[in-house]
């Protein structure tokens, strides 16, 4: 995918209205994530890390700046643009999995193929990837049938049935212990490199960090490392 899911970063300002002014919470001059790799996201917390991931992923609107995602402006797109070219192009990864409670494991993956308009052999779409990820004796399984290790490497499933071109993870493993974190971490890795997708993860761990081919470090909402 390279060209068409390079990741650019340009002047991206985040400001929060307070009582005594404005709060920057954010402050990237300029880097860029080349398409086709991983990239880990480190810093204090607080530092800014969720706040750049949320942009990345066109949730958030920046006060200034700009990000690009292959061709696409994704900071000149309205809200309703935003949101169909995340739907496409980017699957996200929460520490929470946000799996709806009431689908099956399956239901909840064919759901996203349905919100992408994929409804075309989604059913044996589900299956090949289930079954690809390890995953294919929990297809009728609810949310709260499956360990939280389980939970989290089918919201991965989720999140890349589509094939997006950018996977972003906000601290995935942060309520995992090692051995799911590891497994979740391998999943994450896996799926990257299948789908030659961008992959962008934040963490707290540096064991999580070290599998990731580029380091940024965040400090006070600034870029220090890259």
């Amino acid at each position: 995918m390279s060209h068409l899911n390079t990741i650019r970063v340009t002047g991206l300002v985040v400001e929060h209205s307070t009582a005594t002014g404005p709060l920057r919470v954010l402050d990237c001059s300029e880097f860029a994530i080349a398409g086709g790799s991983s990239l880990a996201i480190m810093g204090p917390s607080g530092c800014g890390k969720s706040t750049l991931l949320s942009v990345l992923a066109g949730l958030a609107t920046p006060t200034a700046g700009r990000v690009t995602v292959g061709t696409t402006e994704l900071t000149a797109l309205s809200e309703s643009e935003r949101v169909a070219f995340r739907k496409n192009a980017i699957g996200v990864v929460y520490q929470a999995d946000n799996l709806l409670p009431f689908l099956t494991v399956a239901e909840n993956i064919r759901l996203q193929l349905a919100l992408c308009g994929h409804t075309a052999n989604a059913e044996r779409q589900t299956a090949d990837l289930l079954d690809r990820l390890g995953l294919s004796n929990l297809g009728e399984r609810l949310p709260d049938q499956l360990s939280g290790g389980q939970r989290q490497r089918v919201a991965i499933a989720r999140a890349i049935v589509h094939q997006p071109a950018v996977i972003l993870a906000d601290e995935p493993t942060g309520a995992l212990d090692q051995a799911s974190a590891a497994a979740v971490v391998q999943l994450l890795l896996e799926a990257h490199h299948h789908i030659q997708s961008t992959l962008v993860v934040v963490t707290h761990d540096p064991a999580v960090a070290a599998q990731m081919e580029r380091l940024v470090l965040l400090r006070a909402g600034a870029v220090v490392y890259h």
